[in-house]
């Protein structure tokens, strides 16, 4: 899967002007957005930003890579702090294969068609959703309790502009599972106590996507080891109004389903793992 956000960029990368050998300065402006007009939503890849652990490969491949950095999956930027706007939310129960067979995402399910027993196949086990375990296995999991066949892990996404090392504002994914789907609920609830009010005095909730949010990575732990989870910080309103309007626009996006996202990266894509608990 990959994805194209029917929205144009809040500011663009910003290039000094090419100059001809006799100096004059080469209108790139008269010829804006040519190039691409056989791509389409599938010709595009949503970034993931996710945050790096202490066995993420890419600690081993990308310079200045160390845990508890935050990672765009595409750029590979390297960010120790990241702003966003969060502009739309979806759950969902993402498939993942074993690590006996390799790991690896295998496709995602609406949560409502898992937790009516809708999904053929799938049945809970100790509270975790397996699939197409023989009725005959009477232990589905290793000695370390890790599945042996495919497992569904209950993840929210928080579809954002994150601001780049540029200033830029560019769309990207950001996936919570495990122990930090508390974290996604507790910014959610933080998102919805937003009050404002109109000029005759009354109260609302403004849209998701007009305030402008923080992230830093912090250290985590539990009996079975530690990681590092994210914590989410309000900065305040957006003040441009171009900004305001690409926000809007991906969030319609979103929920008109002309957003597809590529294959989560197990490593980044949440915070302890693959699949965000195994």
């Amino acid at each position: 899967m990959a994805a194209k956000p029917a929205v144009k960029k809040a500011k663009t990368e910003v290039a000094k002007a090419a100059k001809t050998e006799v100096g004059s300065v080469l209108d790139f402006a008269a010829d804006a957005g040519k190039g691409l007009e056989g791509a389409d939503k599938s010709s595009f890849a949503i970034p993931f930003i996710g945050i790096l652990q202490g066995l993420s490969p890419q600690l081993e491949t990308v310079d200045g890579a160390k845990p508890g950095l935050f990672i765009n999956t595409i750029t590979n930027e390297l960010m120790s702090r990241v702003r966003v706007i969060p502009c739309a939310f979806q759950r969902r129960y993402i498939r993942w294969a074993p690590r006996s067979s390799g790991g690896g995402f295998k496709g995602e399910l609406n949560p409502i068609d898992v937790e009516t027993n809708k999904v053929p196949g799938c049945r809970s086990i100790n509270g975790i959703y397996l699939m197409d375990v023989p009725a005959s296995n009477s232990n589905p999991f290793d000695s370390n309790g890790r599945p042996l066949f495919d497992h569904l892990s209950d993840t929210r996404n928080h579809f954002v502009l994150v601001e780049t090392a540029n200033g830029a504002w560019q769309p990207a994914l950001i996936s919570l599972g495990s122990s930090q789907i508390k974290k996604s609920k507790r910014w959610m609830s933080r998102i919805q106590g937003l009050e404002l009010r109109t000029a005759n005095g009354a109260a609302y909730n403004p849209p998701s996507f007009s305030h402008i949010y923080h992230i830093t990575a912090v250290k985590e732990e539990n009996a079975k080891g530690s990681w590092w989870g994210l914590d989410v910080g309000l900065d305040g309103p957006i003040q441009d109004a171009s900004l305001y309007s690409t926000a809007k626009a991906f969030h319609d996006s979103v929920v008109a389903g002309a957003v597809e996202v590529s294959p989560p990266v197990p490593e980044v894509a949440s915070t302890e793992g693959q699949g965000g608990k195994f």
